[in-house]
């Protein structure tokens, strides 16, 4: 399995939920791109707004009951390229110490910024 280096991340609260942090996440990707995110993500309103507007897919998977089912073959890629984001973000949190001492949030958001500018470092060197 290859490992991916990030490309964009944001951090929110504990207490805010995933879908309604894509709904403010500013998606600055290229035309054409293809956004891979896990079954808190399905927003069909988010999706279609994405795709008419950027022209950016979000390929969320999908529950069981789903109102717009995904191909096999598309859950294969979805599941694929769900294990390289797991994967990287096991390895930030690794790197990670136990605890960060902030006294701000810019504070706190400054050392994980930098914890995963590290491990993008590390990836980039080891190839």
């Amino acid at each position: 399995m290859t490992i991916s280096e990030p490309v964009e991340f944001f951090l929110t609260s504990g207490s805010f939920a995933d879908v309604r942090g894509l709904k403010v996440f500013p998606f600055a990707l290229p035309e054409g791109s293809v956004v891979y995110a896990d079954k808190a993500y399905n927003d069909y309103e988010v999706e279609d707004l994405l795709l008419e507007a950027e022209n950016i897919q979000l390929s969320a998977m999908r529950k069981r009951n789903s109102k717009r089912p995904v191909p096999a073959y598309v859950q294969f890629l979805q599941h694929h390229k769900r294990k390289v984001i797991e994967t990287t973000g096991s390895l930030i949190s690794q790197l990670l110490p136990k605890s960060i001492h902030a006294v701000t949030a810019k504070g706190f958001e400054l050392k994980v910024m930098l914890f995963v500018l590290a491990l993008s470092v590390n990836l980039w060197v080891a190839t």
